[in-house]
C-alpha cells in the first residue's frame, strides 16, 4: 500500500523508513494505517526503538493469517538457496586456504583428519541434497505453461546458474593458461575469490527470482523445503567440523582474527538459513495436514 506523505505535501522519509522495518506482507495489509499513526504521533527516539523492536518480533514471529502456506514454501526455497550458496562459497574457500579439497586417506595419524573428512563429507551431502531439492522448482518452471505471464521471465532467469558457473571457470581457465599452471598469486586469488563471490550470489538470486514470476506448488514445493532444511543442517556440521580442524590443525598459530571472521559470518548466514527454512517446514506440515483433513 502506498505510505501517505507528511502535512507539507512532501514525503517523511523517518516514517518511510520505519515502516519499512516490517516484512512485505505486514505492510500490505497495515502500511497505510500505521504510517498515518506515525504521522499524527510523530517520530522520536522512542517510538524508532518501539518500532524496531516491534518490527523484529514480526520478523521472528509473523502472524499466520498474513502468510499464504504456498508463498511461505516459495520465499523460504529462495531464501535457503541464497544462504546456501554463501555457506558453499565460504566453505569452498576453506578447503582452497587448507587442504584444497584432499581427504585424509584412511588411518591417517594426523589428530585433524577426521574434523576434515566430516567436513567434506557433509559439504557434498549438503549440495547433493540442496540440488535434489531444487528439481522440482525448476521443473515446474519449465512446464509452465505459454499463456503464464511470467513463463519467460522465469526461464531466461534459470539461466543464471550455469552462465555464471562457465564465466567464472572460463577465468579460471585463462588465469592458468596465462600462469602455466603455476598458480596465481595473492593479487590473482583475491581476484578469483571476488569473481567466485559474484557467481555464487548470480547463481542463487536467478532461480530464487525465478519463483517470483512462477509459483510452483503441490509435493515438489514441499520437496524443495525439506531438502533446503536438509542442505542447511548438513552445512552446519560442515561449518562445525571446518572449525574444528582449523583449530586442531592450527594449535600452534591459530590464526584467531581470520578464523573468528570466517565463524561469525558463516553462523550469521546459518541462522538466517535456519530460521527461514523453520518457518517453510511449519507451512509444509501445515498444508500437508491440511490436505489430508480436506480428504
Amino acid at each position: 500500500m502506498k505510505i501517505p506523505n507528511s502535512a507539507e505535501g512532501r514525503p517523511d522519509w523517518r516514517v518511510r523508513v520505519l515502516v519499512g522495518l516490517y516484512p512485505p506482507v505486514w505492510r500490505h495489509r497495515y502500511a497505510t494505517e500505521f504510517a498515518a499513526l506515525l504521522e499524527d504521533g510523530g517520530v522520536g527516539v522512542r517510538q524508532v526503538v518501539d518500532v524496531a523492536a516491534a518490527a523484529v518480533r514480526v520478523w521472528a514471529r509473523p502472524s499466520r493469517h498474513l502468510h499464504d502456506r504456498t508463498g511461505r514454501m516459495c520465499t523460504t526455497v529462495a531464501v535457503t538457496l541464497c544462504a546456501w550458496t554463501a555457506l558453499a562459497a565460504g566453505a569452498v574457500l576453506f578447503a582452497k586456504t587448507t587442504r584444497d579439497g584432499a581427504w585424509y586417506v584412511t588411518g591417517h595419524t594426523d589428530p585433524a583428519a577426521g574434523w576434515y573428512n566430516v567436513y567434506a563429507l557433509a559439504s557434498a551431502t549438503s549440495a547433493l541434497a540442496i540440488a535434489v531439492g531444487w528439481l522440482p522448482p525448476v521443473a515446474a518452471v519449465l512446464r509452465t505453461p505459454q499463456c503464464h505471464p511470467g513463463r519467460r521471465r522465469a526461464r531466461l532467469l534459470l539461466l543464471a546458474p550455469p552462465v555464471a558457473v562457465s564465466a567464472f571457470l572460463g577465468v579460471a581457465a585463462v588465469l592458468r593458461l596465462i600462469t602455466h599452471g603455476t598458480g596465481v598469486g595473492p593479487t590473482a586469488f583475491l581476484v578469483l575469490v571476488g569473481l567466485g563471490l559474484f557467481a555464487g550470489a548470480a547463481f542463487a538470486a536467478g532461480p530464487a527470482a525465478a519463483l517470483r514470476h512462477v509459483t510452483p506448488g503441490g509435493a515438489g514445493l514441499r520437496l524443495a523445503t525439506v531438502a533446503g532444511a536438509v542442505a542447511t543442517a548438513f552445512m552446519a556440521v560442515a561449518v562445525t567440523a571446518s572449525v574444528g580442524w582449523s583449530l586442531v590443525a592450527f594449535a600452534d598459530r591459530p590464526g584467531l582474527t581470520a578464523l573468528t571472521g570466517y565463524g561469525t559470518v558463516m553462523a550469521v548466514t546459518l541462522v538466517v538459513a535456519a530460521t527461514s527454512s523453520a518457518r517453510g517446514l511449519r507451512a509444509a506440515i501445515a498444508r500437508t495436514r491440511g490436505s489430508v483433513d480436506a480428504h
